[in-house]
């Protein structure tokens, strides 16, 4: 599969209507790639908005959104030219274990984790690439996704309510109880001068 075929036959399906045909063309390496290379980071990642492979899949069906995802693990057998790259069932295989396992994740996940391991993030490739090795890079980096989604969302909730002077009520202390507690100590400290 050439990753440079604009006019692959599985999207000029008359089955697309032109707005499917423009989205997913949009997704392709030429066009999707340039604004991928800018992303560097996983915090990076999840700002940018594109669509979930669960919602392309609604939209265009599964074969369709598989097809998409194959030509980026294609590219990465050109790209990596390993002695043992990926076999056309791999591809098939990983293209669905992604739809069917990883669908909340978005094109841009995708293509990052696939960019990340042409750059070694994930380790030695020792010459061969196989569907368990590609699937653990989705699962570290869901994991990391998962864990910056996380920090993003407490800094996103410590930055609201701080704007707002909110604070959970187990974060502030009763106001009241510290006042009796201080009242009592105060009592107990003049009791004790009085005795002395």
């Amino acid at each position: 599969m050439d990753t440079n075929n604009k006019s692959l036959q599985i999207f000029s399906d008359n089955a697309l209507t032109p707005a499917q045909t423009k989205a997913l063309t949009n997704y392709l390496p030429e066009n999707f790639l340039p604004k991928i290379k800018t992303v560097t980071t996983v915090r990076h990642a999840l700002q940018q908005s594109t669509s979930s492979l669960s919602k392309i899949k609604k939209e265009v069906g599964a074969v369709r959104t598989e097809a998409l995802i194959k030509v980026y693990l294609v590219r990465l057998n050109e790209l990596l030219d390993l002695k043992k790259p990926l076999s056309e069932d791999a591809i098939n295989e990983i293209a669905n274990i992604l739809v069917t396992d990883y669908y909340n994740l978005n094109m841009t996940d995708v293509v990052f984790v696939l960019q990340q391991a042409i750059k070694g993030k994930y380790g030695e490739m020792f010459e061969s690439l196989s569907i368990p090795k590609v699937v653990k890079w989705f699962e570290i980096y869901f994991d990391e996704r998962c864990n910056t989604a996380e920090q993003m969302s407490n800094e996103e909730r410590h930055k609201h309510n701080s704007l707002f002077g909110r604070e959970r009520s187990s974060d502030k202390p009763n106001e009241q109880r510290e006042f009796s507690k201080q009242y009592a100590i105060q009592q107990m400290l003049d009791k004790h001068k009085k005795n002395e």
